[in-house]
């Protein structure tokens, strides 16, 4: 069993719980490696978006319910005109070597 620190309960592999207060889930998992291992897949909004250090985007604190089950309580932002969200590069899994 995974341990839902959120929820202070156990979970079964393939089961999903909230991650109230904060917005995202997790799914408890086996290990492809080792089965006698569980991890925790936690699925979030990911990083925020670099626009907002210029101030020409904002969040929309009306149209973001942060109560929300996952994904509807991400953060939906709002930017003047020509204005397009950039976010940061994720740095990519480095390949496993034999």
């Amino acid at each position: 069993m995974c341990f839902a620190s959120t929820r202070c309960a156990t979970v079964e592999p393939g089961k999903t719980w909230e991650l109230t207060p904060f917005c995202g889930r997790s799914t408890c998992v086996q290990n492809e490696e080792d089965s006698a291992k569980l991890l925790e897949l936690v699925e979030d909004c990911g990083p925020l978006p670099l626009s907002l250090a210029n101030d020409k985007c904002k969040l929309d604190t009306e149209k973001t319910n942060k109560t929300a089950p996952f994904p509807y309580c991400c953060p939906i932002f709002t930017c003047e005109p020509g204005v397009k969200l950039e976010y940061p590069e994720v740095a990519k899994d480095v390949e496993k070597k034999d």
